[in-house]
């Protein structure tokens, strides 16, 4: 604290900053000055707590320079010491912000007296002043942890749009979530800013993302951001372009903190209902992006478009098929869903429990190549699993796996040559077994267990026949022979083989035998 004394005779200037000394005050500078003019510019320097002063002053008064400093916004305590008994004097000196007027002459102790106690004042406001500011910084950290709770709580749980909830998102200025479409943004570090940090790095590291983030978001309004259950950031944003501020954080946290974060996007939602859901797909995208380091930025309609491919057990049987048919295409495009599958798999956090999850499912793929044909494959795991282990990227696990189950198709010819039919061998039978019920290309496909675009294009390629045709001829040989051996009346044949419509049959019949039934049966 500094305290300032303004008064033109030497002497007693001289006794009021010896009464300063003598206080016992820690005050940091004790500043003299001899008339008002000095004053100013000392007390524009120093900006002293406490100001005593004269008020008749060479050429301007201690009064004009008290009102000059309060013209510049500056309160400090005031005591005037004046030779006056004047009560014009003494009210602009309170007016000006005067806590004191004491006449001259005064003894140096009442005068230590009076600046204890206006030091006394400035110290007990001071504390006042910072308990206030720290009950405002409380009261508004409580808000914003309220704010966020509340958001977090719209996230992790599905929340109609109630009117209590309707008021809590004006109260919090969140009102646009009721009108506007919106997209959630999780916030990481990805793998390769974790490694080798410690846990307090890695906090600091989140906490400068954050601030960035934050700081980016003030150009993306309206956009609201919150900390997750998992430490990492989570953005709510309306703003139309929302890939620019993934781009525009991902680009700054880059330059200023050099480390690569990983950032995953909800598809766009429409309905307040929608904000649960949301964060679950940027949650799903953004571990997407932890996991493979070549994908830095994954929005949720990345992964969400994938064909339905059921449970893990079928893609094993799918790829185990694959394998069979020889058909390498077919083994990526299985092999490429299952990493996918097991990559938004909830114990699967980072690479390593991607190449556990991948392992094991080559195991059970292993298991149905072992119950179609005679092969043995148990020299294969050990080493298998090894160089898995050392996988960094889900793309160099998928060129593994690949590389596996080529050296598998191999295998498999060497020891059935010609197994590549056999998916073909049963859906004939199925057909020769079926044909008189409502069989289709999908009905014969789920009982092989097989995709229905896969059947229909194996089927042409092994038969040079549609499945449609090759049915169509089964049933039509069956028709001819009933027709010759039976008295069945024609109509019956017709729903003995599949057809409910005598016509449709007839136009059929004649058209791969180019003649009737009826003609057919009596030779003509």
């Amino acid at each position: 604290m500094n305290i300032i004394v303004v008064e033109d005779e030497v002497d007693i200037l001289k006794g009021i900053v010896e009464a300063a000394q003598m206080s016992g005050l820690p005050f940091e500078r004790i500043l003299a000055a001899h008339s008002a003019e000095e004053g100013l510019e000392m007390i524009a320097e120093h900006h002293p707590e406490i100001i005593l002063t004269d008020i008749l002053l060479p050429e301007m008064t201690g009064l004009d320079m008290l009102e000059a400093v309060r013209a510049a916004g500056y309160r400090p305590k005031v005591i005037v010491i004046s030779s006056y008994n004047n009560f014009a004097y003494a009210q602009r000196s309170l007016q000006l912000g005067a806590v004191d007027y004491i006449l001259k002459p005064v003894r140096k102790e009442e005068l230590i007296e009076k600046i204890a106690a206006v030091y006394d004042m400035v110290q007990k406001e001071r504390a006042s002043m910072e308990q206030l500011r720290h009950q405002t910084d409380y009261a508004r950290l409580g808000a914003e942890a309220l704010k966020e709770r509340f958001v977090l709580g719209l996230c992790l749980q599905k929340t109609a749009l109630q009117e209590h909830i309707h008021h809590r998102l004006q109260v919090w200025n969140l009102h646009w979530l009721e009108t506007h479409s919106y997209v959630v943004i999780s916030l990481s570090l990805n793998k390769e800013s974790l490694r080798g940090k410690r846990d307090q790095d890695i906090n600091l590291a989140l906490f400068a993302i954050g601030n960035i983030a934050e700081e980016v978001l003030a150009g993306y309004q309206p956009s609201v951001m919150i900390r997750s259950i998992h430490h990492d950031w989570v953005i709510i944003t309306a703003w139309e372009e929302e890939r620019s501020i993934a781009q525009d954080i991902y680009e700054r946290v880059v330059k200023f903190q050099r480390i690569h974060p990983a950032i995953g996007i909800s598809d766009k939602m429409h309905s307040f209902q929608g904000i649960s859901e949301a964060y679950e797909q940027a949650q799903k995208a953004l571990k997407v992006s932890l996991l493979d380091s070549k994908r830095r930025i994954v929005g949720y309609p990345e992964i969400a478009d994938r064909s339905g491919v059921g449970s893990i057990h079928h893609l094993s049987e799918r790829v185990a098929d694959s394998v069979l048919e020889g058909s390498s295409e077919e083994v990526g495009r299985w092999l490429e869903e299952a990493v996918h599958h097991f990559m938004l798999d909830a114990d699967v956090n980072k690479p390593g429990d991607l190449s556990v999850k991948c392992f094991e499912w080559i195991l059970e793929v292993h298991g149905c190549l072992a119950e179609k044909v005679d092969m043995d494959v148990s020299h294969f795991p050990l080493e298998l699993w090894e160089k898995a282990e050392r996988c960094e990227t889900p793309d160099d696990l998928r060129q593994l796996l690949q590389e596996h189950l080529s050296e598998l198709m191999k295998l498999a010819h060497q020891h059935q040559p010609g197994v590549h039919n056999f998916n073909i061998d049963k859906a004939k039978r199925i057909i020769e077994e079926k044909y008189g019920q409502a069989i289709t290309l999908q009905s014969v496909a789920d009982e092989l267990d097989i995709h229905p675009v896969w059947l229909s294009k194996l089927f042409k390629k092994e038969t040079g026949q549609t499945f449609l045709d090759y049915l169509t001829g089964v049933r039509i040989e069956k028709a001819k022979t009933m027709l010759r051996d039976t008295n069945m009346k024609i109509y019956e044949i017709a729903e003995k083989i599949g057809y409910q419509e005598i016509q449709y049959f007839g136009k059929l019949f004649k058209k791969r035998t180019n003649m009737t039934p009826k003609e057919y049966r009596y030779g003509k």
